[in-house]
């Protein structure tokens, strides 16, 4: 049996997120987005030095799974006091890890997270073409409202926003 921890990730952690990252796009978005375009991006927004400015600033945060000490999925959190939002800006659980319920948890972590700070909801973001995360999401309770473009490189995808009461958290 596996052992599974959930926690609040560590500033020690985000080599590891970042590497897991990038598994994770290149198993998912390769299809949608060239890989030159996830590199670029990749690059730019999950940096180690962009990762540790997102981790030191007051309203972000987020979690970690392990599977027997391997990182095997991460949520990263932010909280914007000017929109009264909780946003999960990202969601990754490693191919091999899918399929255990870390995705679940993870989100039911960040909605405590965000009923901690008197959100009402969580809030994400999903490209259209992701069709399998897009059901799962709507299976697990999420609304979505708005189709946004999102811009990785020189390749722009539809976007869908969307949100789930922390109430009514799986």
């Amino acid at each position: 049996m596996s052992s599974v921890e959930l926690r609040a990730w560590t500033e020690q952690d985000l080599p590891a997120v970042r590497d897991l990252t990038w598994e994770t796009w290149l198993a998912t978005y390769v299809s949608l987005v060239p890989v030159e375009d996830l590199k670029s991006y990749f690059d730019d927004h999950y940096s180690l030095e962009a990762l540790t400015i997102f981790f030191r600033q007051g309203e972000s945060g987020g979690f970690l799974a392990t599977v027997d000490g391997i990182p095997a999925g991460y949520a990263r959190t932010r909280f914007s006091s000017e929109e009264d939002r909780f946003y999960v800006t990202s969601l990754y659980v490693r191919p091999r890890f899918q399929g255990l319920g870390l995705g679940t948890r993870l989100l039911d972590r960040a909605g405590a997270a965000a009923r901690e700070r008197g959100a009402r909801r969580i809030w994400l973001g999903v490209m259209t073409g992701n069709t399998k995360t897009v059901a799962w999401y709507r299976r697990i309770g999420f609304t979505f409202v708005e189709e946004l473009p999102f811009t990785m490189g020189a390749t722009t995808v539809p976007h869908l926003i969307g949100y789930r009461t922390v109430e009514s958290a799986v």
